[in-house]
């Protein structure tokens, strides 16, 4: 039986570029065997600009979605775009079905497009992983933890709750937050990562939350984190 294809779409945070899973792919490669790449960046102008190891016989390969324009307040742009880089990834490798994961921001921008777009895919997500994501900002009095139900919620937040009725409802979910120091990654409170619960929780067919500890749990090591991959690798291969 021929296996379906499963790529494994990902979406970097602010600031970041289509290099930024370089290293998350090369590990994840070394235990699951070579994927071939294919990276997608959206120009600001909706144009795309690709670069691909893609071939006839590529099995699962990885997509590395990027902007040209990849700062923090502009999510809902990037949610747009992904569209766009969706249909493209369309255009160069045919699949019915895909696994994705977000970082930092990458999370929220999954999280729009789920919300606003993926129904108009030709596509389904069958699971997504987010890791360090700030659902509700990044305010430490806005998040107090452990008792995350005194949260303060942003009207970020309170927008993708009140869209969570589009989430597709066959969808896995797994929310990732790092405990650095003061229950936070350094960066991302862990009660705004795993604030996550609000939208996805009992919407969708499964939501569960892990926490990372320790140095390696900094915000930008969590794509590093041996654990991590390990933990990723155990979820989705």
């Amino acid at each position: 039986m021929t296996q379906k294809p499963l790529p494994l779409i990902l979406i970097p945070g602010t600031d970041a570029n289509g290099n930024r899973f370089d290293s998350f792919m090369n590990e994840l490669m070394k235990q699951v065997g070579k994927k071939d790449i294919l990276k997608i960046n959206v120009k600001t102008d909706g144009t795309t600009e690709y670069t691909s190891s893609l071939g006839k016989d590529s099995t699962n390969p990885f997509i590395v979605i990027s902007f040209s324009d990849s700062s923090e307040n502009g999510v809902d742009r990037q949610a747009k775009w992904t569209e766009v880089a969706m249909k493209k990834a369309h255009q160069l490798y045919s699949f019915k079905s895909y696994n994705a994961l977000g970082h930092s921001n990458g999370g929220l921008v999954w999280t729009i497009y789920l919300e606003n777009a993926a129904y108009q895919s030709s596509s389904q997500m069958k699971s997504l992983i987010t890791l360090g994501t700030p659902y509700n900002y990044l305010d430490p009095k806005a998040n107090p933890y452990p008792d995350r139900t005194s949260l303060t919620e942003t009207d970020m937040l309170k927008q993708m709750i009140s869209k969570r009725e589009k989430l597709p409802n066959s969808l896995k979910m797994i929310s990732i937050g790092g405990n650095y120091k003061e229950d936070s990654d350094g960066i991302v409170p862990l009660t705004s990562a795993l604030s996550s619960s609000r939208i996805y929780k009992e919407k969708v067919a499964s939501y569960s939350e892990k926490i990372f500890n320790g140095d390696n749990a900094r915000h930008n090591m969590l794509t590093e984190n041996p654990e991590v991959i390990n933990y990723i690798i155990h979820t989705l291969y």
